[in-house]
């Protein structure tokens, strides 16, 4: 009995979801069901403006009063030890970085960085993760876009408050 009656309520209810799908037909006696569309959903990030409108409406962010001179600049502290160093230097006409022109390896490469006294690529730059981890005598595929890890340092008021705290200070290190 209890078999029967569930069976009777299965039945029931697919017949019900059946009975509730819409369906029109088109002039070629094509049956189709509508599409349900979503509502819109307004999306808004630090810059207060609609993410779907594009680059054109970001704020224009002026690094230096004057573009400095790569050498010349002192370079912001590090927050953490293994953060990336910031770029002290403007990257105007250094950008953007393609598969075939990196402008960064003309003075970083350690070769060229130790003639000019700046800082060089660590080794583990020439370390592929994409070859299970071999050293190789170029700059490895995953270090090779500079811009993905190393940001222009600048003085501008922060966009969204930062309350990081460096281990540093608490830890006694220098």
């Amino acid at each position: 009995m209890k078999k029967i009656l569930l069976s009777s309520v299965v039945i029931g209810l697919l017949i019900l979801t059946g009975c509730n799908q819409t369906t029109t037909t088109t002039s070629k006696n094509v049956t189709t069901t509508p599409k349900k569309v979503a509502k819109p959903v307004k999306i808004t990030g630090i810059r207060k403006s609609d993410l779907n409108k594009g680059s054109a409406n970001l704020p224009v962010v002026k690094y230096h009063e004057t573009a400095p001179i790569p050498g010349q600049v002192k370079p912001f502290e590090k927050s953490f030890v293994t953060a990336p160093p910031m770029i002290p230097h403007s990257i105007k006409g250094m950008v953007p970085i393609t598969a075939k022109q990196n402008m960064c390896l003309n003075c970083h490469l350690p070769q060229n960085a130790k003639q000019l006294g700046i800082t060089p690529m660590p080794e583990d730059h020439f370390i592929d993760n994409f070859e299970n981890g071999k050293k190789v005598k170029r700059v490895a595929g995953s270090r090779w876009f500079c811009t993905t890890c190393h940001a222009p340092q600048a003085n501008i008021p922060l966009a969204v408050e930062n309350k990081f705290e460096s281990l540093k200070g608490k830890a006694g290190l220098k």
